[in-house]
This record gives structure tokens, C-alpha cells and sequence, in this order.
């Protein structure tokens, strides 16, 4: 009698144990490690062709002699809404924000005139809003005029472990109202939509679904076929080759990642294709499934424990199998069924616990078996954790913190020009030596953005030397940087840094299962804002004044005001200098700024015409004033203008 209550004790124990597992984040990646399984054993399956993407891609960049740097004209899309409409499409979805008015109100007028021409989606999506020189989160809406005759949908992706595998269902109260880019594009005629854990059916990797360039589907001489987008939905949206660099934030993981990440419209297309054939992969919901499968666990451990393990090893494997054969079989008729954790770690460790009992608990004495789990964290972090463990908790606060932005200068056409294997090595080579520089002076590494990298100093480790050591390590980063060129491993870099001090909000941010340390607030973004700022001064590290006023003995050289976009106030910025510039070169500069301020335009001109040809470190900040002088001239500036230079684009 006590043997059996000992057996159901640890029967309960164990299936318990696979509850929390199984609904913990990690047994949740497990299982769909394997659904990503299924879909390789399956491969790629025919596209059904109710609906084709149109690629904003690399081929239409080029051919159409546009600027990867710049959005897209909308022109260009009134122009592809005509030829759509001309060509039969069904309707066009597009997977692009049209965010506020462009630079020309007739281009704006002529695009919500082809809204006419054919029923079209716009998408909308979940952000910060900037009304004056305040943020808030909100949704993120098109032009006012372009939703007049248009629908609008959210384009927002829900990220598992950066995977996209879910339809999004889950609505705010911002977003109740609105559905799906999937769902608006496939219109009233589904039959019923999934619900919250219903997965993506994909039919393959990335262009599975029929792909056309954008500038094929504008082609005149050569037009694609009628039938190519006649009764078709026409999803419209970024699809390049590479998602480095800015581009990443659209690729996404997908079960086919191993050939690449797939844009969000390849996703969004692929959910309408799903809900028009009604093929996605049903799941049932996570609660049913955990009691299910703790009610399985529990039988197959009262065998496991019942049976010696001669036996005990065939009732595992006929149990795993069974499961493989019913999950595979299941998956190819549109039905997901969990087991991994059980099947890959549950049963095994079961099993070994078994063996373990009859040899040695039931023999001996019971021994206990300890489990450990460690946390890997940076020293900063870990540290602060170790002092603070309510560090690891979801939330944030305000602090005065600096922040360090670095940027590859031509990143995205070196990385042309390299095999993705070369590319990850140059990356990690260079990240190391940044990083390094960064850990030197205390900073915190909050996280890497494709090739950029995103420091701090001054959170979560608090410190009033947060500017000083955030210019030193700017400084220490150029000099790494001249070590590895001089190397010859690769071809040579040049990076650019932008730092600002300033309020910002810093702590774990994300969800309540899901969080990243980071740090959020205008001030980060200025700081991004600045680094950008570096391709047109020519220099290599600018900081603003915020970040100078808390900074001693670096050499520096004031380079003007600017005006970012986003942002109504002037920013005073400064380069940082590994020694001063000579006397003459710095007084003749500071005296070409202030004939620029005064509007001296011909002693302004005089002045820095010199200094173009004398001074190599400011020959491009030269050209940018000499450019403005020439703008001022046949537009004259406002009243209240103090000499800034105001940027339109980041």
C-alpha cells in the first residue's frame, strides 16, 4: 500500500512537473520547435494563387532609380494602383504606413484619387504619437484623406521568440475595432477566423507565394501576363533580399527560417491565403491541452515506475512513437498535437528516474536529485540583480542616464559584397572590440540593431560620470576601430557614434512573460537622431550640449544648431577630437558660424570656402553650411531663426 502511494505520489509529481514545463515560455519554444519540424518533413506546398505580393525589393530600388534611404514615392504607388485596377485585381492590401502629408500635397491628392480606382487596404499599427513636444503611445492611423475610400487594418505581428506563427486575435481597447491585414484583405466572406492559438499555415519558405518586383507590375514595354493579379488580392510591401541593417525590423522567423526570413507582407498574404482556404493549424487551447496531457503523463509514469526498466524502455518508445506518428499525421490534416516536452524530456527523464528507483531507491535508500538552473547575465546586471532581485520584475523608472548610438558607415554594401558567413564573422570581430570598449568604462550593452549597437551609462549601474565616460568610450571605440583596419581581416569600417544625455525611462520592458532590459524616452531617440547627423558634418562622433555641459577635458569643436526631425527645439551639437585642431583652423570656424548666424552670407561664404581647402575634418561640414548659404539666399529664414540647420529626414 505504501509502494502504490508512493508511485501515484511521484506519478502526480511528475505530471505536474510537465504542466509548468509545458506552460512555461521554454516548453512552449519546444513544441514549436517541432511544428517546425512537421513543416520541414512536409515541404513546400503548392501556392493556392488567390493572392500575389508585389515586392518593394532590391531590383525595383535600382530600376525604378530610387533611394534605399528614402520612402518610397507615393506617386509611385497611384501609378501601381492604376495599373492593378487596370489589370482586373481584386483588391490591394498595403503593408506599408502612410504616415502624416509628403513634401508635395498634389502627389498626396493625385494617390487618394487612385484609391478610387480600386477597393484598397491601408494599414495602421500600435506606436508613439507625437502631439507638440509630447509622446504617447497610440494608434498609429493613415493620412486622414487616404481613409476616406480605403479600409484601414493593423499590420502589427505577434512575436514568439522573434517567430511569427500566430494569427493576431488579442485586441487593446485602442485597437478593438479593427481587424487583421489578413482579415480586411479577404473581406466578409470567412466562413469562421481562428482564434488565439491557431497557428500560420506556411506553404514554404520565403517567395513561396507568387512574388513580382514592383517596378515588373508598372512595366509598360514588357507587362507581366493579364492573368498574373486578375481577380487576385495584391499585397504591397517591403520584400528584399537581405534583412540587414534597417530592414531587419520588417524579417521575421518563420518555420522556413533556415532559408531565410520572410518580409511581414509575405506573412500577411500567407494569413489571407489561410483564411480563404480555411487551412491554418488548429491548436486547442493551452489550459485543455496541459490537462490532457498531465492526465497522459501520469499513466505513463505509474508504468514506467510500475515496470522494471527491460520493460520500462519499450513502453517509452512505444509511447514516443505513437506520439510522432499521430503528430505528424495530425499536422497533415490542419491539426497541431503538443507532446514534445513529454516525448523529448518528460518521458526520458522519467524513465531515468525509474531506472534509478528500482536500482538503487527501492534497493537502497531514496537519494534526492538536484536540479540547477543558472542565469547568465552581463557583470553590471549581474550585480545589480544580486543587490536588487526585484531587478528581474517587469517594469521601469526615470533616470538621467547617457545614451551611445553606433552606426557602420556603408554597411549594407559591404555586406553586398560578402557571403552571410563572412558577414557574421566581420560582425562579431567588430561587435567584440566595441564591446569591449563599452564594458571598459562600465557602460551597459542594452542591445545590437543589425549592425548598430545601443549602449547606456548610468542605469542600471547609477553614476554622475555617465557623460564623461560615455566621450571616453566614444573615443576608445575610434581607436579600436583604426586597430582592426590596420589588421587587414577585413575591409575596413568607419563608424559613427551620436551620444546625448538626458530623462529617459530604463527597466524591464515587454510583457509579463516576455521582457528585455532597455531604455525608452525622446532622449534615446535624439540620440539615435544624432549618430545619423555624423553623414552630414563628415565627422565620426557628434554629442550634444547636454552631453558636454556633464563632460570634462575633451576636446571638442562646436559645429552649429540643428533641428531633428521630431523635435521643435534646436540642439546645439559638438564633434569630439582625439587632440584640439589648430588655433587659426578653430577660430576661423567659430567665426564662419557666427557671420552664418548673423546672415553674413558673403563673409560666411568667403570663410568657409577657405576652410574647405585647408581643413580636411571639415571639408564636408563646409559644404553642408556653403549648401545653406546658397538656400538662404533665395529663401530667406524666418524672424525667430538663430542659425540652425533644420533636417528633414532621419
Amino acid at each position: 500500500m505504501k509502494r502504490l502511494v508512493l508511485l501515484i505520489s511521484i506519478a502526480a509529481f511528475v505530471g505536474a512537473l510537465h504542466t509548468a514545463l509545458y506552460l512555461s515560455p521554454w516548453g512552449h519554444s519546444l513544441e514549436m520547435k517541432f511544428l517546425d519540424l512537421w513543416f520541414h518533413l512536409r515541404g513546400l506546398v503548392p501556392s493556392p494563387g488567390n493572392v500575389v505580393v508585389v515586392a518593394m525589393d532590391e531590383d525595383s530600388y535600382g530600376t525604378l532609380g530610387l533611394s534605399p534611404t528614402q520612402a518610397w514615392p507615393r506617386i509611385k504607388h497611384a501609378e501601381l494602383l492604376k495599373r492593378l485596377s487596370e489589370a482586373g485585381a481584386k483588391r490591394v492590401v498595403f503593408d506599408v504606413l502612410f504616415l502624416g502629408e509628403s513634401l508635395d500635397p498634389e502627389v498626396d491628392q493625385k494617390l487618394a484619387m487612385a484609391f478610387h480606382l480600386i477597393p484598397t487596404v491601408l494599414g495602421a499599427d500600435y506606436g508613439v504619437i507625437e502631439e507638440g513636444s509630447y509622446h504617447k503611445e497610440g494608434l498609429v492611423l493613415p493620412l486622414k484623406d487616404f481613409r476616406k475610400h480605403t479600409q484601414t487594418a493593423l499590420v502589427g505581428l505577434p512575436e514568439e521568440e522573434g517567430y511569427i506563427r500566430r494569427f493576431w486575435v488579442k485586441r487593446s481597447e485602442l485597437t478593438s475595432n479593427f481587424s487583421t491585414l489578413a482579415e480586411v484583405a479577404v473581406g466578409d466572406k470567412i466562413s469562421h477566423l481562428p482564434d488565439e492559438n491557431d497557428l500560420i499555415n506556411y506553404y514554404g519558405p520565403p517567395r513561396t507565394l507568387p512574388t513580382y518586383s514592383y517596378y515588373q507590375a508598372l512595366e509598360q514595354e514588357h507587362p507581366l501576363p493579364p492573368e498574373t493579379f486578375r481577380d487576385k488580392i495584391v499585397f504591397v510591401g517591403l520584400s528584399l533580399r537581405t534583412e540587414l541593417g534597417p530592414a531587419q525590423k520588417d524579417a521575421y522567423l518563420t518555420p522556413f527560417s533556415k532559408e531565410g526570413r520572410m518580409f511581414g507582407v509575405e506573412i500577411h498574404a500567407t494569413a489571407a491565403e489561410n483564411l480563404i482556404r480555411q487551412d491554418w493549424i488548429s491548436q486547442s487551447p493551452f489550459n485543455l491541452e496541459a490537462l490532457f496531457l498531465a492526465v497522459w503523463t501520469f499513466m505513463l509514469s505509474l508504468l514506467l515506475f510500475r515496470f522494471k526498466p527491460q520493460r520500462g524502455i519499450w513502453i517509452l518508445l512505444g509511447a514516443e512513437t505513437l506520439w510522432v506518428l499521430a503528430a505528424y499525421m495530425s499536422f497533415l490534416k490542419e491539426v497541431f498535437l503538443p507532446g514534445a516536452v513529454l516525448n523529448v524530456m518528460i518521458l526520458p527523464f522519467n524513465f531515468l528516474v525509474s531506472t534509478l528507483y528500482y536500482y538503487v531507491i527501492t534497493r537502497r535508500k531514496k537519494r534526492q536529485l538536484q536540479r540547477a538552473f543558472e542565469f547568465y547575465l552581463s557583470p553590471e546586471m549581474a550585480r545589480e540583480v544580486a543587490h536588487h532581485p526585484q531587478a528581474l520584475r517587469l517594469g521601469g523608472e526615470k533616470v538621467v542616464a547617457t545614451a551611445l548610438f553606433t552606426d557602420i558607415e556603408g554597411f549594407t554594401e559591404k555586406a553586398e559584397g560578402m557571403t552571410p558567413e563572412n558577414v557574421a564573422t566581420l560582425l562579431n570581430a567588430y561587435f567584440t572590440e566595441v564591446m569591449d570598449a563599452i564594458f571598459e568604462k562600465k557602460g551597459t550593452l542594452i542591445k545590437f540593431i543589425g549592425d548598430a549597437v545601443f549602449a547606456l551609462w548610468g542605469a542600471p549601474i547609477k553614476t554622475d560620470q555617465h557623460a564623461q565616460w560615455a566621450c571616453e568610450t566614444a573615443l576608445a571605440i575610434q581607436e579600436e576601430i583604426k586597430k582592426f583596419n590596420a589588421s587587414g581581416r577585413f575591409p575596413p569600417l568607419k563608424t559613427r557614434i551620436g551620444i546625448h544625455t538626458g530623462p529617459m525611462v530604463v527597466g524591464n520592458l515587454g510583457s509579463k512573460r516576455r521582457f528585455d532590459f532597455t531604455a525608452i524616452g525622446d532622449c534615446v531617440n535624439l540620440a539615435s537622431r544624432v549618430e545619423g547627423l555624423n553623414k552630414y558634418f563628415g565627422t565620426q562622433i557628434l554629442i550634444t550640449d547636454a552631453v558636454l555641459t556633464q563632460s570634462k577635458s575633451i576636446a571638442h569643436l562646436e559645429l552649429g544648431s540643428v533641428q531633428v526631425v521630431g523635435k521643435k527645439e534646436c540642439v546645439p551639437l559638438y564633434t569630439l577630437l582625439h587632440e584640439p585642431l589648430p588655433k587659426s583652423i578653430e577660430t576661423s570656424w567659430m567665426s564662419a558660424l557666427q557671420k552664418f548666424k548673423n546672415q553674413d552670407w558673403d563673409e560666411a561664404s568667403k570663410l568657409f570656402e577657405k576652410l574647405y581647402l585647408k581643413n580636411t575634418l571639415l571639408k564636408k561640414s563646409c559644404e553642408l553650411y556653403l549648401e545653406q548659404i546658397k538656400f538662404h539666399r533665395v529663401h530667406p529664414p524666418a524672424q525667430e531663426w538663430k542659425g540652425e540647420i533644420v533636417f528633414t529626414a532621419k
